[in-house]
């Protein structure tokens, strides 16, 4: 399930500190980085879009992309929070083309992740390591590996 809602700029300027309380009372972590938004918590994720004016440094128009696999109370206050401010919500239809782009996605993601946590055997055991040692970190990355991985898809 997925909800779209879409506020003015200078509204959700105004009242993005309401927005912030909100996805903490909800236990919603920060999930992103400088160019992706993203907030996410155990049955429910959030990512915003922002368009922005860079002459005149202001917000434009702030999207607020909620999906999850059931309503849940967050989604209801945040829809009472669009209402409130003057913006609009829309609920959208996840397509196939959606959830293989989401795969897609989560599968590049791993691949980074993979390239900073998973062992080198080979380096391992040229270095004298014990075999027993070896197998107890490879497995250890496969568990994370797995976690990562469902962390990824969760909605």
């Amino acid at each position: 399930m997925r909800w779209r809602f879409v506020l003015d700029g200078t509204q959700y300027s105004k009242h993005k500190a309401e927005f912030k309380k909100l996805l903490q009372e909800h236990l919603l972590t920060w999930r992103g980085n400088m160019t992706t938004f993203l907030w996410q918590g155990a049955k429910e994720r959030v990512r915003a879009e922002y368009e922005r004016d860079p002459k005149n440094d202001v917000t434009l128009t702030a999207t607020i992309l909620w999906e999850g696999r059931a309503k849940t109370p967050f989604l209801n206050e945040l829809k009472t929070w669009t209402f409130a401010l003057g913006g609009q919500a829309m609920e959208e239809k996840v397509t196939k083309q959606d959830a293989i782009a989401a795969k897609e996605r989560a599968e590049r993601e791993l691949e980074v992740w993979d390239a900073a946590h998973k062992p080198d055997v080979r380096a391992l055991r040229a270095q004298g390591r014990p075999e027993d040692w070896i197998e107890r970190d490879v497995k250890a990355w496969k568990q994370a590996r797995d976690a990562k991985r469902t962390e990824l898809l969760r909605p």
